[in-house]
C-alpha cells in the first residue's frame, strides 16, 4: 500500500490554478457574449446608437450658416440643434436650427440652417445634435 500512494502523481497547485483561471475566462466571455446581445435585443440597442448621418458641406454667409446633411441609417433623425466650434475644439456657440426640429430622412440631402456670425477667413466645425442626443461633427470649413 505504501508504494501505490508513492507513484500517484498529480498536477502541480501552480498548473491547477492556470487551469482554473482559463475556465472561468472562458466562462466570462461566454456569458458576456450572451447577456450583451439579449439585452442589445431587449432595450433595441438604443435610439442614439441607431442615428447615422453625413454632414456633406457646409457654407456660410453674412448672417448663418447652412449645413447639407444626410441620413445613412433607416431611421427618421431629428436635427435640434447645432454647435459652433472654432478650429481648436472650443465650443463658440450652439444654436437653435428652428422652430422644430429638422427632418433627415434616409437618403434625402436636408439643408440645416442657422445663425451666427462667423469671422471671415476663420475655420470651424459644425455638430448637428438630434433629439435623441447623437452628435454628427462636419468636416473643418473656412468662413466666407
Amino acid at each position: 500500500m505504501k508504494n501505490f500512494n508513492r507513484n500517484i502523481k498529480a498536477i502541480s497547485p501552480i498548473f491547477a490554478t492556470l487551469i482554473l483561471i482559463a475556465i472561468a475566462v472562458i466562462a466570462g466571455v461566454v456569458v458576456y457574449m450572451f447577456t450583451s446581445g439579449t439585452l442589445a435585443t431587449m432595450t433595441g440597442g438604443g435610439t442614439a446608437a441607431q442615428e447615422k448621418v453625413s454632414v456633406q458641406a457646409v457654407s456660410t454667409n453674412s448672417t448663418g450658416f447652412t449645413a447639407y446633411a444626410q441620413s445613412t441609417s433607416g431611421s427618421v433623425v431629428k436635427i435640434t440643434n447645432a454647435i459652433i466650434k472654432d478650429s481648436s475644439g472650443v465650443v463658440l456657440s450652439t444654436v437653435a436650427v428652428g422652430g422644430t426640429p429638422v427632418s433627415l430622412t434616409s437618403g434625402q440631402l436636408v439643408s440645416v440652417t442657422g445663425l451666427y456670425t462667423f469671422t471671415s477667413g476663420s475655420s470651424y466645425t459644425v455638430t448637428l445634435v438630434s433629439q435623441a442626443g447623437g452628435n454628427f461633427v462636419s468636416s473643418s470649413f473656412r468662413a466666407a
